[in-house]
């Protein structure tokens, strides 16, 4: 398994938007994407990607046809109804298959979280360290 940080970048392959910051969350079962505006349609699924930190993503309209709705545990403990799309991503050097849900993170310090369902059996988490991909790409 690969030792990561609590903070690393991952890059959206089939939307594509490389090098978004992501939190590293043990924590959290699912892993999630900051968006608004989410519209399903004819069974089409529209959101609207946000990045409070950068212009780059603000308002990036994604579409896929490749979604569900479930029942998630929000950070305050409640459930609560979300969609949650399947993407490509690309991290540690790799290509995975990821499940992302879709929640307004705006008051969140990063656009995307990582669940330990992405992360179990791929990744130790070092929580004293942060971008240690980026730095592993750069020698």
């Amino acid at each position: 398994m690969k030792i990561i940080g609590r903070v690393e970048e991952i890059t959206f392959l089939n939307w594509d938007i490389e090098n978004l910051p992501a939190k590293i969350d043990t924590g959290a079962y699912t892993s999630s994407v900051h968006c608004k505006h989410i519209i399903e349609k004819d069974g089409v699924l529209e959101f609207k990607l946000l990045c409070p930190k950068t212009e780059k993503y603000n308002n990036k309209l994604i579409k896929t046809e490749k979604y569900k709705t479930k029942k998630i545990r929000s950070s305050n403990g409640e459930k609560e109804k979300r969609y949650v799309v399947n993407t490509s991503v690309f991290f540690n050097q790799k290509k995975y298959k990821i499940k992302l849900s879709l929640s307004d993170r705006g008051k969140m310090n990063y656009p995307v979280l990582i669940g330990r369902r992405f992360l179990n059996k791929k990744f130790i988490v070092d929580v004293s360290q942060k971008n240690i991909t980026i730095k592993e790409k750069q020698e």
